[in-house]
């Protein structure tokens, strides 16, 4: 942003009580950045005391959630080994509101062996991004790293929702700590940054992921093979009549070899499954475990970000567990 428009909008929104709404609507949302950055800036130097910055401040904010809301396209960035939204130190994802401020970061940190991929969102799709940060359980976001950048809160552009009159049984199934810990161990596994006490932090990454995978509830697609169909009850619950049969699961790798498949949420299911051909059973960890005895082993997201639960992994995962107990 060149100098003369950084006064241009200093002297129109920030020296002066009176705000235009009309005018602030019709700026950029890196433009309503500047100007937050500005306004926190002269309270803290306590110049133009007269002037209500505070309040400035938040019309600003109020603003610029709505730029972000009705925006018709929006840049993302992804780690390209995980192919999921890169989740920096302080846990945030970074997204950026114009192509040009997103390919600057990408070529600045490529330098220090970042490799990011930046996509494109369009439409609905922007709201569609800020909503699958939920699942993914990512609740902040770095608004144009590199430029004049706010941190922003997931709920205030998509809020969560609310499940509170919902029977527990109708409510999809999510694990939004196991989505992250496993982007986080894999972002840094695969990564070819290097730093002092790089191997702590995977390690403590990986501690991590396993109280997650063993406390998670997962879906198992299953097909429910009934002679005579049955009808569910008013609280979806369907009791199976004699004779009926199911059919779990199974992926085989490229050596032949069985492995059972699980999933965290239905994003991921439907990544492999068609739900209309394949319903679904809650599990827990040590179901799984009783489920796959007969088979490789277990593999979480097996077209997301995927673990695969071999027998070694097995084990490594019950010694976390003794140290846990």
């Amino acid at each position: 942003m060149i100098e003369e428009r950084k006064d241009e909008l200093g002297g129109s929104f920030l020296l002066k009580n009176e705000i235009s709404l009309d005018g602030l609507n019709k700026l950029e949302i890196q433009e309503i950045i500047f100007l937050v950055h500005s306004a926190k800036h002269l309270k803290a130097n306590k110049v133009y005391e007269d002037i209500n910055f505070d309040e400035k401040i938040k019309v600003f904010l109020d603003v610029l959630e709505e730029k972000i809301k009705s925006a018709e396209e929006f840049y993302v960035a992804y780690d390209k080994s995980t192919n999921y939204p890169y989740i920096d130190n302080e846990e945030r994802v970074w997204m950026f509101s114009k192509e040009e401020y997103a390919k600057n970061a990408q070529d600045y940190f490529m330098q220090q062996l970042l490799m990011l991929d930046i996509r494109k969102l369009t439409g609905e799709d922007v709201l569609l991004a800020f909503a699958r940060l939920h699942t993914l359980g990512i609740d902040r976001i770095l608004i144009d790293n590199g430029e004049y950048n706010i941190e922003i809160n997931r709920d205030g552009i998509v809020p969560p929702p609310d499940w509170t009159d919902v029977p527990e049984i109708n409510i999809p199934v999510t694990n939004p700590m196991l989505q992250r810990s496993m982007v986080k161990f894999f972002q840094l596994l695969y990564s070819k940054q290097n730093f002092e006490g790089r191997n702590q932090v995977v390690s403590a990454l990986e501690s991590e992921m396993i109280n997650q995978v063993v406390n998670a509830k997962y879906l198992l697609p299953i097909k429910v093979i009934e002679n005579t169909p049955s009808i569910a009850e008013s609280n979806n619950v369907k009791v199976l009549k004699e004779g009926t049969t199911i059919q779990i699961a199974n992926i085989v790798d490229e050596n032949n070899i069985a492995w059972l498949p699980v999933f965290t949420d239905w994003i991921e299911f439907n990544k492999v499954y068609d739900e209309n051909e394949w319903q679904s059973n809650i599990t827990t960890y040590d179901d799984l475990l009783a489920l796959s005895e007969k088979m490789q082993g277990i593999v979480i997201n097996c077209k997301g970000v995927s673990l695969s639960i071999n027998d070694i992994n097995k084990k490594k995962i019950e010694e976390v567990r003794k140290v846990k107990r």
